[in-house]
């Protein structure tokens, strides 16, 4: 478990597109949320450490919203920003800590082991593809953010999203309608990790109108609907999941 939880500390923040990034779902044992944001929370003074120093870019912990008929599915996701230029070797990583955190080995092991409270991780290391700018004020705890698992049908997927989904995006930030938007590929996924996404796409909106944005029909010219329609050829997507902020570092 506690060789499983060190991969926690491989993810980058969204808007950091040059740094590569590992995405990962967290499954909770039963009943056992308060001790898993406690777990998180002595995290949270990990990576601050980690950030000061510059070998992490941010940190965060997202709750995500359950559906019905899902269960055994994560509960919550991790980001955690990582510097590809900057690293701890193993051999590093321990008297860092100790020194950073002003704890003994056996105090930060003791803070890093959540035996009987994570269930399972199933982690995806991600690059990015692209995406809009990120418009609006910083993420904060009670932000909403939504992403779809999308698997590439063919070799047009991330020119099609680039030069047709994209423009689309910005358009919607213009309005005020959205934050952001982005585009990862996915460059690995553990064996435990359901499915075969190849990409995940990302949304931040202003307020509650991602809803909006899924339940209404676009009013798109004639060339901006057949686009679309090759947009949508080009990969099968899933349904948006939502997930709210609990703890952010940045």
């Amino acid at each position: 478990m506690k060789n499983l939880l060190l991969t926690f500390l491989m993810f980058v923040t969204l808007n950091t597109f040059s740094q590569s990034s590992t995405w990962i779902p967290i499954v909770i044992e039963d009943g056992k949320d308060m001790e898993y944001l406690a777990f998180e929370k002595n995290w949270m003074s990990i990576n601050k450490a980690l950030i000061d120093a510059g070998y992490r870019t941010g940190w965060s912990v997202w709750k995500r919203t359950p559906k019905e008929g899902d269960d055994g599915w994560a509960q919550y996701y991790v980001v955690v920003g990582n510097n590809d230029e900057k690293q701890l070797s193993q051999q590093e990583w321990a008297p860092f800590m100790q020194k950073a955190l002003g704890k003994s080995q056996r105090a930060i092991s003791k803070m890093m082991d959540g035996s009987g409270i994570v269930a399972e991780a199933r982690p995806l290391q991600i690059s990015w593809v692209g995406g809009t700018v990120y418009a609006g004020s910083s993420i904060k705890p009670g932000d909403k953010m939504y992403f779809h698992y999308m698997t590439q049908q063919n070799e047009n997927f991330e020119d099609l999203e680039l030069n047709v989904w994209k423009p689309i995006a910005e358009q919607q930030i213009q309005e005020g309608i959205r934050k952001f938007w982005g585009l990862a590929k996915v460059d690995n996924k553990s064996e435990n990790f359901p499915g075969d996404a190849t990409h995940i796409a990302f949304n931040i909106m202003n307020g509650d109108t991602f809803a909006q944005t899924q339940n209404t029909t676009p009013d798109w010219d004639y060339k901006t609907t057949q686009l679309m329609g090759l947009v949508q050829e080009s990969r099968e997507m899933l349904d948006a999941e939502e997930l709210t902020c609990i703890y952010i570092l940045n």
